[in-house]
């Protein structure tokens, strides 16, 4: 057996296992299964927060191992390996293959991606060059879109269709003023970034984050910045937004408000999530809540079950028009069998210190529900297949594995001006 094979079958393994799992907590009969599935495939499925599957190839692996030899500091490897992750379908046409292969099992055919991390400029730009890397090299497989139009045409075509986010920008570090911030959120939206998010958890010069105990809000910078995103037709995200910054960018926004990757607060109890007020207001801006797929912020155990809850808790505070699923969850296909990959050393990991300790859990168990339970990326079509086992119809599925945020995302743009 070729070693691509290989991996093919251990991927194909893993899936199968994922989908069992679904299977298992839905108690989805054989009919329940494939009636859902049928509907999948016929959907437009976008994910509102997705995070594009990984996979390794040889050369990437290689080119690690030189870095780490070449005694890289930590966190310059820490981006190279997310850049060789990202792009490793671009080296070769094994890591290709795979790469296919975990898009077949999800049936996602459009998705938000995260393509400008934060907090710095540096990160932002660094993500990218990355992603356009992908959308260039791959462009029979993926479509680099900036209107829901150019979407819905690039699937109809065959392609996927990909929609820029950036969980930071605009970021607070790396800008000469508050008027190079401003500038530099045209600069994104020419480079193609239709969504932003206002803050990440803690606070920045826009407003609070949700971790953020004074709950401030939005500062008189933030209105500014509320004012240019809405101008630009950049759809304002608050998933990681304040109480206070939520209801202050609802309050102030011309345009549409999202919270592209969340949960129901008034359900789960966690910070990240938003309460029945908040989501009421989003709503009241015609703007969207994303149900997120991390099983800590939905449950102590967070499973598809707890999923298909806060999806229909949020339809009965938001309606049906206002409510899709954004997994915030990647998925990785198996690295080659060689080169052996050489261990990355330790380092401080700047993600996780935007976090305080007790966001995250650290039980094995609930993070094995994404990497290989019911809320992992490739278990897309059993969303579908609960929804449907839940009694909503053909049409209401439709708008949350996908409409909706597409919808919201043309009402952003059409109350823009552009440039």
């Amino acid at each position: 057996m070729t070693d691509v094979n290989a991996r093919m079958q251990k991927l194909d393994e893993h899936i199968e296992q994922c989908h069992a799992r679904c299977r298992e907590l839905l108690g989805a009969t054989e009919a329940q299964v494939a009636e859902g599935r049928a509907l999948h495939e016929n959907l437009l499925v976008c994910d509102s927060f997705g995070f594009t599957p990984n996979v390794m190839s040889r050369a990437g692996i290689e080119r690690l191992n030189a870095c780490i030899e070449d005694q890289w500091r930590p966190n310059e490897l820490m981006e190279m390996h997310l850049d060789l992750r990202a792009t490793g379908m671009c080296h070769d046409d094994d890591a290709y293959a795979l790469y296919q292969r975990m898009f077949e099992a999800s049936g996602v055919n459009a998705t938000v991606n995260t393509v400008g991390v934060g907090p710095s400029l540096t990160r932002a730009l660094q993500g990218t060059a990355r992603f356009t890397q992908v959308c260039d090299l791959r462009s029979e497989f993926w479509a680099k879109t900036v209107t829901p139009e150019d979407a819905r045409a690039a699937v109809a075509d065959g392609r996927h269709a990909m929609i820029w986010s950036a969980n930071n920008p605009p970021a607070h570090v790396g800008f000469d003023d508050g008027f190079d911030v401003l500038m530099w959120l045209e600069a994104f939206w020419r480079l193609g970034f239709r969504v932003m998010h206002l803050t990440y958890n803690r606070r920045n010069f826009v407003g609070d984050g949700c971790t953020e105990p004074s709950n401030g809000g939005l500062s008189e910078f933030g209105f500014q910045v509320v004012e240019m995103m809405n101008e630009l037709g950049i759809m304002i995200d608050t998933p990681h937004s304040g109480d206070a910054t939520t209801m202050d960018a609802c309050r102030v926004s011309k345009a549409p408000v999202a919270a592209t990757h969340t949960v129901c607060r008034d359900m789960s109890g966690h910070p990240r999530g938003k309460t029945d007020e908040q989501m009421r207001a989003i709503a009241e801006t015609g703007g969207f809540v994303g149900i997120t797929c991390i099983p800590y912020f939905l449950a102590e155990h967070g499973t598809i079950v707890e999923l298909l809850d806060h999806i229909e808790h949020a339809v009965d505070v938001m309606g049906i028009d206002h409510v899709g699923i954004g997994t915030d969850v990647a998925f990785s296909a198996p690295p080659p069998t060689e080169p052996e990959a050489l261990p990355m050393p330790r380092g401080r990991n700047r993600w996780w210190s935007l976090w305080q300790p007790g966001n995250l859990s650290s039980d094995p168990e609930v993070h094995r529900e994404t990497s290989h339970g019911s809320l992992a990326w490739v278990a897309w079509p059993y969303y579908t297949v609960g929804l449907k086992m839940r009694g909503f119809s053909d049409e209401d599925v439709a708008k949350i594995v996908g409409g909706n945020i597409l919808r919201v995302l043309g009402d952003v743009q059409a109350a823009g001006t552009g440039l």
